[in-house]
């Protein structure tokens, strides 16, 4: 297992609402980006919540939008290890 590091927080002046992460996956690793797995629905999801199609814009233009609706994104475990097998595993017994 390797040590994974969070992504610093998304956060401004404006910010009133503040999404709480965990650790990012192995794709947003990859990616340097929060939440960038393809089949991950949380842009889509934000997006249709602060009406703005969040999953067509480039990745800072969807920070941008998100800043200025108001919301931030953090991850607040600052470093973790995760195995992988065992969240597949977990998951596939819900």
């Amino acid at each position: 297992m390797t040590a994974r590091r969070h992504f610093p927080a998304i956060t401004d002046a404006r910010t009133r609402i503040l999404i709480l992460g965990s650790l990012p996956g192995e794709a947003s690793l990859k990616a340097g980006q929060y939440y960038a797995h393809p089949q991950n629905g949380f842009w889509r999801l934000v997006g249709g919540v602060i009406d703005v199609d969040l999953p067509a814009l480039p990745y800072e233009a969807r920070l941008a939008a998100l800043l200025g609706a108001g919301v931030g994104l953090w991850d607040v475990v600052a470093v973790g290890k995760r195995d992988r097998s065992r969240v597949y595993r977990d998951a596939a017994r819900r």
